[in-house]
């Protein structure tokens, strides 16, 4: 390639694969992130079903693309593949090994592989992972919301508000995840705190749920909202979904521990923001230090650096744990729970920096020239200044 060429190669940014994830959430990270890298981005939808994907990493070659699946993944190769979890390692790895390690591939998330089987992850603090010279610490998830979109919202919300006093506080719903499970009590809790938090400072609750948030739980927290307010039954009522309306025009922001989706969202806008936390299921109070037998420091720390050892080497996936990434922020004064919120506070940034370093994490591993498509393994990342 002449240098002519390859200067306008890079002007046009990387040709990327997306591959197709499971949620929302997700899937926006992946495409949030192709978007920012410029180029053409394509999204390949080559997900197995859990069953087929545990047994395929088992059993599977990881140098050879199915047949059922070469009708999508097949030359011209792309400079980058991006995906988000297990389920979608292998395609990932098969890909690069196709295009004689011209591809490189990208985890968001965490990889349930060895480390050094990616050229890179950006992962968050949920997923409890070590640090490692290939991964990339954000403070949040790639789901921020683009200001373009919010300054373009349709001006009758304001309206539609209008009659409401101030401050505005808005309110996104979520639902059970795996760590919480969010019924009713828990609902009813949630909505004496923020009759309580709208009474305080005179304001009112904008509320809007999600696909996750079960009709009873809206309705009881809409039972204990004894305050002014809106509120959208998501899938239920007629006419536009109000969330940007509300990430755009709410003074502050409230957010169900459930999702880091929301969290990040409401992060991205710059207002200031709080959790509530339903309580763990019982599952998730296992992994609860508190009750667990009060071991040496020493041997807590032996422990935790062979769990992380084993975690490198794809032996060992830590569990997804929400209250690691709202103890991360809680910890910088980014969030507050909602029993102690005061909307009127300064918010602090969290994740405004995150894109960029992911950005410039993933630019610094394309190649630039054929001398580095040879096939041979990606040197690890030196992201001494960029990983926390």
């Amino acid at each position: 390639m002449s240098a002519h060429d390859q200067k306008a190669a890079d002007a046009v940014g990387p040709s990327i694969w997306v591959l197709h994830s499971t949620g929302l959430g997700a899937n926006r990270q992946l495409t949030n992130l192709a978007a920012a890298l410029g180029g053409e981005y394509t999204v390949k939808d080559t997900l197995d079903l859990p069953w087929r994907a545990f047994i395929d990493r088992l059993t599977g070659s990881r140098a050879t693309i199915p047949a059922a699946k070469s009708a999508l993944l097949h030359a011209p190769w792309p400079d980058l593949v991006l995906f988000g979890g297990g389920r979608s390692w292998l395609d990932a790895v098969r890909i690069r090994q196709a295009s004689g390690g011209h591809s490189r591939i990208v985890c968001i998330g965490r990889p349930g592989a060895p480390f050094d089987s990616v050229d890179l992850i950006l992962t968050t603090p949920q997923y409890g992972l070590p640090r490692h010279p290939r991964i990339v610490h954000l403070d949040l998830p790639l789901n921020f919301v683009d200001p373009s979109r919010l300054a373009e919202v349709d001006p009758h919300w304001n309206e539609r508000f209008g009659h409401l006093p101030r401050p505005w506080v808005g309110v996104l719903l979520g639902g059970d995840s795996g760590s919480y499970r969010f019924d009713v009590k828990a609902a009813r809790r949630l909505g004496r705190s923020l009759a309580e938090l709208c009474r305080r400072q005179g304001g009112a609750a904008l509320l809007t749920s999600s696909p996750r948030t079960r009709p009873e739980v809206l309705d009881a927290v809409l039972a204990e909202l004894e305050v002014p307010n809106f509120h959208y039954r998501f899938a239920a009522d007629e006419g536009p979904n109000p969330l940007d309306a509300i990430l755009a025009l709410a003074d502050a922001l409230v957010v169900t521990a459930d999702s880091a989706s929301m969290l990040a969202e409401a992060c991205s806008t710059g207002r200031p923001v709080a959790v509530f936390e339903p309580p763990l299921r019982r599952r998730a109070r296992l992994f609860e230090r508190s009750w667990l037998p009060s071991w040496p420091a020493g041997l807590w720390s032996r422990w935790a650096d062979f769990q992380n050892h084993l975690t490198a080497r794809g032996r060992w996936v830590p569990a997804r744990r929400m209250e690691r990434i709202h103890r991360s922020l809680t910890e910088r004064g980014a969030i507050a729970r909602v029993e102690n919120f005061d909307p009127g506070t300064a918010a602090v940034a969290a994740g405004s920096d995150d894109l960029a370093r992911a950005v410039a994490a993933i630019l610094a591993l394309l190649p630039r020239s054929g001398s580095d498509t040879d096939g041979s393994p990606v040197p690890p990342l030196d992201c001494s200044s960029s990983c926390r």
